[in-house]
């Protein structure tokens, strides 16, 4: 928390240009990024992930729902995990 603080404090003290900067740069950091997949590797995920696609056409809507409760609840757990350390 004292780190925010200095931060916060320091935000406070920049100039209107220095201040235009670093919110430009906040933006920037916030945009989704985009990963380019070159279209000859597209072919070989399509055949590494065919069988979770299969696998995933005979789930119930209940199955699913509850595959992915499991899953946000095991990042929710690294997310603790890793606040720890």
């Amino acid at each position: 928390m004292a780190d925010l603080q200095a931060v916060l404090k320091a935000v406070d003290e920049l100039s209107q240009d220095d201040l235009d900067a670093l919110y430009r740069h906040v933006v920037e950091r916030r945009q989704a990024s985009w990963w380019i997949i070159a279209p000859e590797n597209i072919t070989k995920l399509e055949e590494v992930l065919r069988s979770v696609h299969e696998e995933a056409a005979t789930m119930t809507d209940e199955e699913i729902n509850s595959t992915i409760d499991q899953a946000i609840a095991e990042v929710r757990h690294e997310r603790k995990t890793n606040r720890r350390v």
